[in-house]
């Protein structure tokens, strides 16, 4: 065997041993990404967006290394590109994309130098091995870039696109003109605002996304009585923030509008502000109903079809720190916070008995159980907890920590 085949079977070597530790590179890469570049710490959707992207990256590069493949033969990996394209579309800037590849890169180098023998005579495949990485790396940037300038053009030259940056200038208090901004989105920015981010369900195809959303912002709009046409300003090809002026003094009922999504048939998800006052409010709203959307995100399909802020204020402004609210959780419930069906029973039970004044029949009736059913539960629920109701302050810290399990589930239980 030649010196250069005997060099390049050493880096498939190297390369065939960085795949056995993808799941654990992979986690690790996320992880360190979020935290050094914040600009692709978003929402949930654009989180596993990015992990997918990372875990094809490690795939792809491997293979390439690996077969020797010729990197004018070298492709992207679609998630890669769906990541770029999508960051295009929420306004995040090329260059925090770029510092992420260049952090895998480094990372990736680190491990894989590691598993070569540091002798002389090794010198050669290290070499080989670190200008084939950063050949992969140098391509996939090239090709991420276009894609992402490319959507970025088309998002911007759009109607959406010049929407969003308006109601972007609006949120971030850089607009200079109100009333223009008005005028371009057609919406007018004094009065009362509700604001909600929409998404659809899972097993909605990318075709049919914009009917839906029209088709939920008028069944929203009947709804809530709201004062003139809806403005609606697209995150992404699959999600949406949208605003509706109504009367002032109006009260959102997540029930009412879930009852009119599902008389409709529309599979959409709505996480819904409260309504708000003026320029100030139109920002307000949103915020919230960017919270309740990370709730409804984080609990794993948990929640009901329509959420509102006014429903999880508490949880959400507690699960700004989700690993602080998870301890949390954990302490006050004890052996009552694991995520299996039998504490879940016991965990609603409790849950819905405190929230009725103690009340057994009040519980009873409102769980459509027998009030023999809800005291047993109830005695069985604090038996798991390790908590006497009479003790100070236990009321309010089993009510927190319930509520904070009712809407958020196995991201602050213990796994069974």
């Amino acid at each position: 065997m030649d010196v250069t085949a005997s060099v390049e079977e050493q880096v498939s070597s190297v390369a065939r041993q960085m795949l056995t530790q993808r799941d654990a590179f992979a986690a690790a890469l996320f992880e360190v990404t979020l935290q050094e570049v914040s600009d692709l710490d978003h929402d949930s959707r654009l989180r596993a967006l990015l992990e997918a992207s990372i875990s094809e990256n490690i795939v792809a590069a491997v293979n390439f290394l690996e077969h020797g493949t010729p990197v004018e033969e070298l492709d992207a990996p679609t998630a890669a590109l769906t990541y770029a394209r999508t960051l295009a579309q929420r306004d995040v800037p090329l260059s925090a994309l770029i510092r992420a590849y260049r952090i895998g890169h480094a990372r990736f180098l680190d491990v894989a130098l590691g598993l070569i023998n540091p002798t002389a005579d090794q010198m050669d495949v290290v070499l080989h091995f670190v200008s084939r990485a950063a050949a992969y790396i140098d391509k996939v940037c090239e090709q991420v870039g276009r894609s992402y300038e490319a959507e970025r053009d088309r998002w911007v030259s759009s109607r959406s696109g010049l929407r969003q940056q308006s109601v972007n200038e609006i949120l971030s208090g850089t607009s200079n003109d109100i009333r223009q901004a008005e005028q371009t989105l057609a919406y007018a920015l004094d009065g009362t605002h509700v604001a909600l981010e929409a998404w659809p369900h899972i097993d909605v195809s990318g075709f049919d996304v914009v009917k839906l959303f029209d088709d939920a912002s008028k069944v929203v709009a009947r709804t809530l009585k709201a004062v003139g046409p809806p403005l609606i300003v697209p995150n992404d090809e699959r999600e949406v923030r949208m605003w509706f002026r109504v009367p002032p003094a109006s009260v959102v009922a997540s029930t009412e509008l879930g009852r009119a999504l599902e008389a409709a048939q529309l599979q959409v998800h709505l996480a819904v502000g409260s309504p708000e006052d003026g320029v100030a409010g139109f920002r307000r709203s949103l915020h919230q109903a960017e919270r309740v959307k990370e709730i409804k995100l984080a609990g794993a399909g948990r929640a009901p079809q329509v959420v509102t802020y006014r429903e999880v204020a508490p949880v959400a402004l507690m699960a700004a720190d989700l690993p602080q609210l998870r301890a949390y959780v954990l302490a006050a419930l004890g052996g009552l916070a694991v995520d299996d069906e039998r504490s879940a029973t016991l965990r609603e039970t409790l849950r819905v008995f405190l929230d009725h004044n103690r009340s057994y029949a009040g519980a009873a009736e409102a769980m459509t159980l027998h009030r023999n059913s809800i005291q047993y539960r109830v005695q069985q629920a604090l038996a798991s907890c390790g908590r006497h109701l009479d003790e100070p302050g236990v009321v309010f810290e089993l009510q927190a920590a319930l509520e904070a399990a009712h809407w958020l589930g196995g991201a602050v239980l213990a796994k069974p």
